[in-house]
Protein backbone atom coordinates (compact mmCIF):
# COMPACT_ATOMS: atom_id res chain seq x y z
CA UNK A 1 0.00 0.00 0.00
CA UNK A 2 1.74 3.55 -0.88
CA UNK A 3 2.30 6.27 1.55
CA UNK A 4 1.92 10.15 1.18
CA UNK A 5 5.42 11.64 -0.34
CA UNK A 6 6.02 15.03 1.18
CA UNK A 7 8.37 15.13 4.34
CA UNK A 8 7.30 17.03 7.80
CA UNK A 9 8.40 20.62 8.35
CA UNK A 10 7.81 23.18 10.83
CA UNK A 11 5.72 25.32 8.36
CA UNK A 12 1.88 25.61 9.41
CA UNK A 13 -1.04 23.72 7.79
CA UNK A 14 -1.89 22.84 4.98
CA UNK A 15 2.00 22.05 4.88
CA UNK A 16 1.71 21.47 0.97
CA UNK A 17 0.69 24.97 0.80
CA UNK A 18 1.42 27.20 4.08
CA UNK A 19 -1.04 29.74 4.65
CA UNK A 20 1.54 32.32 5.60
CA UNK A 21 5.18 32.89 6.34
CA UNK A 22 6.83 32.27 9.66
CA UNK A 23 9.52 34.20 11.35
CA UNK A 24 9.75 37.72 12.00
CA UNK A 25 7.17 40.38 10.48
CA UNK A 26 8.28 43.22 8.53
CA UNK A 27 5.39 46.05 7.34
CA UNK A 28 6.14 49.19 5.53
CA UNK A 29 4.00 52.06 3.96
CA UNK A 30 2.16 52.02 6.99
CA UNK A 31 -0.67 54.59 7.90
CA UNK A 32 -1.32 54.74 12.09
CA UNK A 33 -4.09 56.02 13.90
CA UNK A 34 -3.09 55.86 17.43
CA UNK A 35 -5.13 57.35 20.76
CA UNK A 36 -4.64 56.56 24.19
CA UNK A 37 -6.64 56.23 27.02
CA UNK A 38 -6.63 55.70 31.07
CA UNK A 39 -9.13 53.26 32.66
CA UNK A 40 -9.85 51.79 35.78
CA UNK A 41 -8.49 48.75 37.07
CA UNK A 42 -11.31 47.42 38.15
CA UNK A 43 -13.17 47.18 34.31
CA UNK A 44 -10.40 45.76 32.74
CA UNK A 45 -9.00 43.30 35.09
CA UNK A 46 -11.68 40.73 33.71
CA UNK A 47 -9.88 41.12 30.38
CA UNK A 48 -6.25 40.28 31.81
CA UNK A 49 -4.78 37.03 33.31
CA UNK A 50 -3.96 36.70 36.82
CA UNK A 51 -0.53 36.98 36.73
CA UNK A 52 0.19 39.96 35.03
CA UNK A 53 0.43 43.59 36.68
CA UNK A 54 -2.19 46.39 36.13
CA UNK A 55 -1.69 50.26 37.64
CA UNK A 56 -4.26 51.91 39.17
CA UNK A 57 -5.49 53.63 36.17
CA UNK A 58 -3.64 51.26 33.63
CA UNK A 59 -2.77 53.14 29.80
CA UNK A 60 -5.20 51.48 27.05
CA UNK A 61 -3.66 51.86 23.46
CA UNK A 62 -6.43 51.96 20.45
CA UNK A 63 -4.37 51.78 16.77
CA UNK A 64 -5.80 51.63 13.39
CA UNK A 65 -3.27 50.73 11.02
CA UNK A 66 -3.32 50.31 7.17
CA UNK A 67 -0.75 48.67 5.88
CA UNK A 68 0.60 49.05 1.72
CA UNK A 69 2.86 45.80 2.15
CA UNK A 70 3.72 43.19 4.99
CA UNK A 71 4.75 39.97 4.23
CA UNK A 72 1.10 38.82 4.20
CA UNK A 73 -0.03 41.35 1.96
CA UNK A 74 -1.46 44.60 2.07
CA UNK A 75 -4.37 45.05 4.78
CA UNK A 76 -6.14 47.28 7.81
CA UNK A 77 -6.19 46.22 10.99
CA UNK A 78 -7.58 47.76 14.59
CA UNK A 79 -5.47 46.43 17.68
CA UNK A 80 -6.86 47.23 21.43
CA UNK A 81 -4.23 46.95 24.23
CA UNK A 82 -3.26 47.51 27.97
CA UNK A 83 -0.56 48.13 29.65
CA UNK A 84 0.93 45.48 32.01
CA UNK A 85 3.90 44.53 34.08
CA UNK A 86 4.95 40.63 34.17
CA UNK A 87 8.38 39.82 36.72
CA UNK A 88 8.79 43.62 36.52
CA UNK A 89 8.89 44.52 32.97
CA UNK A 90 6.20 46.54 31.44
CA UNK A 91 4.18 44.90 28.19
CA UNK A 92 1.23 46.25 26.04
CA UNK A 93 -0.94 43.24 26.41
CA UNK A 94 -3.50 42.71 23.52
CA UNK A 95 -6.92 42.94 24.18
CA UNK A 96 -8.87 42.53 20.71
CA UNK A 97 -7.37 42.63 17.58
CA UNK A 98 -9.61 42.98 14.11
CA UNK A 99 -8.58 42.67 10.74
CA UNK A 100 -9.73 41.89 6.75
CA UNK A 101 -6.39 39.48 5.70
CA UNK A 102 -7.05 36.03 6.46
CA UNK A 103 -3.17 35.49 6.46
CA UNK A 104 -1.80 37.40 8.90
CA UNK A 105 -5.11 36.27 11.29
CA UNK A 106 -3.63 32.68 11.20
CA UNK A 107 -0.11 33.67 11.58
CA UNK A 108 -0.83 36.19 14.55
CA UNK A 109 -3.03 33.47 16.37
CA UNK A 110 -0.80 30.09 15.64
CA UNK A 111 2.28 31.55 16.04
CA UNK A 112 2.11 34.28 18.59
CA UNK A 113 -0.97 34.52 21.03
CA UNK A 114 -3.00 36.98 19.29
CA UNK A 115 -6.25 37.62 20.06
CA UNK A 116 -7.03 38.30 16.51
CA UNK A 117 -10.34 37.76 14.61
CA UNK A 118 -11.46 38.86 10.46
CA UNK A 119 -13.78 41.60 10.09
CA UNK A 120 -14.10 45.18 8.38
CA UNK A 121 -11.70 48.07 9.15
CA UNK A 122 -12.85 51.43 7.55
CA UNK A 123 -9.41 53.13 7.83
CA UNK A 124 -9.04 55.53 4.29
CA UNK A 125 -7.30 58.52 5.50
CA UNK A 126 -6.50 60.07 1.93
CA UNK A 127 -10.22 60.42 1.40
CA UNK A 128 -11.64 63.65 1.51
CA UNK A 129 -14.50 63.56 4.33
CA UNK A 130 -15.91 67.24 4.12
CA UNK A 131 -14.56 68.09 7.48
CA UNK A 132 -11.31 68.26 9.70
CA UNK A 133 -12.42 65.22 11.84
CA UNK A 134 -11.38 62.15 10.83
CA UNK A 135 -14.33 59.39 11.19
CA UNK A 136 -13.00 55.82 10.83
CA UNK A 137 -14.76 52.62 12.63
CA UNK A 138 -14.57 48.83 12.66
CA UNK A 139 -17.61 46.46 12.14
CA UNK A 140 -17.62 43.02 13.52
CA UNK A 141 -19.46 40.89 12.01
CA UNK A 142 -20.06 42.86 8.84
CA UNK A 143 -22.74 45.92 9.32
CA UNK A 144 -22.43 46.30 13.07
CA UNK A 145 -20.05 49.10 14.43
CA UNK A 146 -18.32 48.15 17.41
CA UNK A 147 -15.98 51.15 17.75
CA UNK A 148 -15.38 54.55 15.87
CA UNK A 149 -12.15 56.66 16.15
CA UNK A 150 -12.81 60.36 15.75
CA UNK A 151 -9.63 62.28 15.52
CA UNK A 152 -8.11 66.12 14.66
CA UNK A 153 -5.25 67.07 13.50
CA UNK A 154 -3.72 69.93 15.38
CA UNK A 155 0.05 70.37 14.63
CA UNK A 156 2.64 68.57 12.63
CA UNK A 157 5.99 67.53 14.88
CA UNK A 158 9.34 67.93 13.50
CA UNK A 159 10.96 64.45 12.60
CA UNK A 160 14.39 63.76 11.42
CA UNK A 161 14.44 62.54 7.63
CA UNK A 162 15.20 58.79 8.54
CA UNK A 163 12.52 58.96 10.54
CA UNK A 164 11.22 58.86 14.36
CA UNK A 165 12.03 55.30 15.99
CA UNK A 166 10.17 53.93 18.88
CA UNK A 167 10.41 50.24 20.61
CA UNK A 168 8.40 48.48 22.70
CA UNK A 169 7.35 45.09 24.07
CA UNK A 170 4.09 43.64 23.48
CA UNK A 171 2.65 40.04 24.91
CA UNK A 172 0.21 37.39 24.06
CA UNK A 173 -1.70 34.51 25.85
CA UNK A 174 -1.14 31.61 23.20
CA UNK A 175 -3.22 29.10 24.02
CA UNK A 176 -4.38 26.17 21.99
CA UNK A 177 -6.99 23.71 23.36
CA UNK A 178 -6.72 20.18 23.85
CA UNK A 179 -8.65 18.37 21.84
CA UNK A 180 -9.48 15.89 24.61
CA UNK A 181 -12.12 16.80 26.50
CA UNK A 182 -11.29 17.58 30.09
CA UNK A 183 -7.76 17.34 29.75
CA UNK A 184 -5.71 20.99 30.21
CA UNK A 185 -4.88 22.88 27.24
CA UNK A 186 -2.04 21.52 24.23
CA UNK A 187 -0.37 24.95 24.60
CA UNK A 188 -0.48 28.04 27.22
CA UNK A 189 1.96 30.61 27.83
CA UNK A 190 2.48 34.11 27.41
CA UNK A 191 4.28 35.17 24.30
CA UNK A 192 6.13 38.38 24.84
CA UNK A 193 7.05 40.54 21.36
CA UNK A 194 9.24 43.29 20.06
CA UNK A 195 7.50 45.94 18.32
CA UNK A 196 9.28 48.74 16.08
CA UNK A 197 8.15 51.54 14.86
CA UNK A 198 9.63 54.12 12.30
CA UNK A 199 7.58 57.03 10.92
CA UNK A 200 8.41 59.92 8.70
CA UNK A 201 5.30 61.87 9.48
CA UNK A 202 3.77 62.27 12.66
CA UNK A 203 0.72 64.83 13.76
CA UNK A 204 -0.26 65.75 17.09
CA UNK A 205 -4.14 66.06 17.58
CA UNK A 206 -7.43 65.26 18.92
CA UNK A 207 -9.31 62.20 19.33
CA UNK A 208 -11.73 60.20 20.50
CA UNK A 209 -13.09 56.39 21.12
CA UNK A 210 -16.93 54.76 21.02
CA UNK A 211 -18.52 52.03 20.48
CA UNK A 212 -21.99 53.01 18.70
CA UNK A 213 -23.27 49.39 18.46
CA UNK A 214 -21.58 47.62 21.60
CA UNK A 215 -21.22 43.30 20.95
CA UNK A 216 -21.26 41.08 24.06
CA UNK A 217 -18.56 39.16 21.78
CA UNK A 218 -16.30 42.02 21.16
CA UNK A 219 -16.89 44.24 24.90
CA UNK A 220 -14.55 46.28 24.56
CA UNK A 221 -16.87 48.77 25.41
CA UNK A 222 -16.54 47.80 29.39
CA UNK A 223 -13.88 48.95 29.84
CA UNK A 224 -14.44 52.69 31.15
CA UNK A 225 -12.48 56.08 29.64
CA UNK A 226 -11.92 57.98 32.51
CA UNK A 227 -9.21 60.20 30.21
CA UNK A 228 -7.79 60.70 27.32
CA UNK A 229 -3.86 60.48 27.12
CA UNK A 230 -3.15 61.87 23.47
CA UNK A 231 -3.88 60.93 19.95
CA UNK A 232 -1.33 60.80 16.69
CA UNK A 233 -1.36 60.34 13.61
CA UNK A 234 1.41 58.71 11.39
CA UNK A 235 2.55 58.23 8.23
CA UNK A 236 5.05 56.68 6.10
CA UNK A 237 5.33 54.00 8.67
CA UNK A 238 7.85 51.10 9.05
CA UNK A 239 7.08 48.57 11.51
CA UNK A 240 9.00 45.00 12.71
CA UNK A 241 7.73 42.39 14.65
CA UNK A 242 9.46 39.96 16.23
CA UNK A 243 9.74 37.36 18.96
CA UNK A 244 12.04 38.13 22.09
CA UNK A 245 13.41 34.61 22.66
CA UNK A 246 11.21 34.01 25.87
CA UNK A 247 8.44 32.22 26.27
CA UNK A 248 6.57 31.43 29.90
CA UNK A 249 4.29 28.34 30.25
CA UNK A 250 1.56 29.23 32.44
Amino acid sequence: MPFGTFELTGDPIPQYAPPYPTGDCDFTGSTILVITYRTTAKSVAPFVPSMLELDDEPLITVRLLRHSMTSFGPYNEYTHGVDVRYRGEKYEYFLSLILDNESPVLAGREQYGFPKKFGTVEFNPCEPCGTRVMREYVEHPPHQKILQMNYSPVRKQAVPDVGMTVESRCMNLRVLPSPIAGQPPSVRELMPLALKITAKEIWDGEGAVSFPEPSAVDPMHRIEIVRYESAHFLREAHLWLGPTGDVYPV
